[in-house]
């Protein structure tokens, strides 16, 4: 997840907030772009030692390029609890998901529009996220795990980390946000599939949509 701002001095800053150091997550670092081009500030956040974790990735024989061989200029911050991150107008707000080695649910807020960023995350069986409705009470998007199925998730997925759009909508109906976006699609599911879980879902809760590729939505 990335919020890019643009200063007059033609200097270019991206903010890039890491939900966690699962490899899925971070294995696109090592191409991005603009971390080698000198007039890009890269400002990455994590509750993690993001640092650390990237360094790691990129040492041989892992990657012929290291970290320190990225021409921008980098800082890092290590995000604590209730820590808020003001970015120009937006203020970024975070909560700890449940997911093996603990996954963070990102909120963002600008002009009065919000987003909430939600995956990789496990809903309880027998309650939703509290804290997680509270992040994404009247947010204009949540995007949220839907990996699975109800069938899916019953037939041996428990503790794998990840949830299911009836979880989503129930999530959605909690906190009333204005649109769900499922996301973190299963890999095994094809596109006819993602369009009957859309489908699905869109009958409990209008205007849900299932994320694609390129994909942007306008607040």
């Amino acid at each position: 997840m990335r919020l890019i701002q643009t200063r007059a001095t033609h200097s270019r800053v991206v903010h890039l907030f890491l939900t966690h150091a699962h490899w899925d997550h971070i294995q696109g670092f090592p191409f991005f772009a603009p971390a080698f081009l000198p007039d890009f500030q890269l400002n990455i956040s994590c509750t993690k030692d993001a640092k650390s974790i990237l360094e790691r990735q990129m040492q041989t024989p892992f990657f012929p390029v290291s970290l320190e061989m990225m021409a921008a200029r980098r800082s890092f911050r290590l995000l604590h609890a209730a820590d808020v991150v003001a970015i120009a107008e937006a203020t970024v707000r975070h909560i700890p998901l449940p997911h093996p080695q603990e996954s963070t649910a990102f909120r963002v807020d600008e002009r009065g529009k919000s987003i909430v960023f939600a995956t990789d995350t496990e809903h309880a069986p027998d309650h939703i996220n509290e804290s997680l409705a509270e992040l994404a009470r009247d947010a204009d998007v949540l995007v949220y795990d839907a990996q699975y199925t109800s069938e899916e998730y019953s037939a041996g997925k428990q503790g794998w980390g990840h949830s299911t759009f009836a979880e989503a909508v129930k999530l959605a109906r909690t906190a009333k946000v204005k649109q769900l976006v499922l996301y973190s699609h299963d890999p095994g599911h094809d596109d006819e599939m993602l369009r009957k879980i859309e489908a699905a879902a869109q009958a409990q809760y209008p205007g849900t949509v299932a994320a694609r590729d390129g994909m942007r939505i306008k607040l």
